[in-house]
C-alpha cells in the first residue's frame, strides 16, 4: 500500500514506475495459477 500511495503522491515519471513495479513484482507474480491452460 505504501508503494502505491508514493507513486500517487510522484510527480516523476520514472518514481512512479519505480513504485508501481515494487507492487506489480510483490503480488502480482503470487496469484498466477500454478499450470496454465494455453488453449
Amino acid at each position: 500500500m505504501e508503494h502505491l500511495e508514493k507513486a500517487l503522491q510522484s510527480d516523476d515519471p520514472s518514481e512512479k514506475n519505480f513504485h508501481i513495479r515494487q507492487v506489480i513484482q510483490a503480488y502480482g507474480v503470487d496469484h498466477l495459477p500454478d499450470e496454465i491452460d494455453s488453449q
